[in-house]
């Protein structure tokens, strides 16, 4: 209880110091590092596996992930006015993060012929920019943050890429994309998960792929969870556990409720 408590009191005060000093994000970012460290460490997650049903560390947990989330707002942001007022060698940044979602992103079948939208893209939208630089998929990023979106347009320029992303604030039900949508991804930190798969179930095409990302248990400290207890209107392919930090679950509408699908883990 006394390391959430630290951990989001850290990283609380860190923010509000980096909205006021520019040179604090870089501590900031830090800080997230020691988060995801945490996470992944295993008496954390011993701890965890004894104390989680406690309702006063589920509560301290929820406090410090909504602490981390606007943490990480803020640090995409700044990374991304960074890169467009070339105060960062993007290409060099953007090379050491393209591993770390590369190998979720083969595994979801993404060709150059792909229509791929991001929902929950972020102000610095590294899983849209290596769909675009190493696939050469066309990408649509959506993101409610109206400031997000004008800085991933940015981010994008500034990687020349701009001919291959777009991105947009719209409401999914307003977007022409998705008639030509092939695969949909959707973030960790999108919250509504299961408002969103409501709302594409009414949108998309059968044949549609979906990755979704998540973290239950330990790793929800840093990610939405998502209980993929799916209905018959969904055919789970497979579930990806290989990723330290979050969780992944691919799936695609099913054309007859009765069909079932056996989830395959990695």
């Amino acid at each position: 209880m006394l390391s959430l408590k630290l951990l989001e009191c850290e990283i609380k005060q860190l923010t509000i110091y980096s909205r006021a000093y520019c040179n604090c994000y870089e501590l900031l970012s830090i800080k997230l590092d020691e988060l995801c460290e945490f996470i992944v460490k295993e008496d954390t997650i011993h701890h965890w596996m004894v104390w989680e049903r406690d309702k006063e560390v589920q509560g301290q947990a929820e406090l410090l992930r909504e602490a981390a989330v606007e943490a990480l707002c803020d640090v995409e942001k700044n990374q991304s006015k960074c890169i467009s007022l070339n105060e960062m060698d993007g290409n060099k940044y953007l090379t050491t993060l393209i591993q770390s979602v590369k190998d979720d992103l083969e595994s979801f079948g993404i060709t150059h012929e792909s229509k791929v939208l991001f929902i929950g893209s972020g102000a610095f939208p590294i899983s849209v920019l290596t769909i675009a630089k190493e696939f050469g998929a066309k990408v649509m990023g959506v993101d409610i943050d109206s400031e997000a979106v004008q800085l991933s347009r940015h981010a994008a320029k500034a990687f020349d890429i701009e001919t291959l992303v777009s991105f947009s604030n719209e409401k999914l039900s307003s977007l022409a994309f998705l008639k030509e949508t092939t695969h949909i991804i959707i973030a960790s930190l999108v919250k509504n998960k299961i408002e969103v798969l409501d709302q594409l179930k009414e949108l998309i095409k059968h044949k549609v792929q979906i990755m979704m990302r998540y973290g239950n248990g330990v790793k929800s400290l840093f990610n939405y969870p998502f209980e993929y207890d799916l209905s018959e209107d969904w055919i789970q392919r497979h579930l990806i556990v290989r990723n330290p930090i979050y969780d992944t679950i691919i799936f695609e509408m099913s054309t007859s409720q009765n069909e079932k699908k056996v989830i395959t883990h990695y």
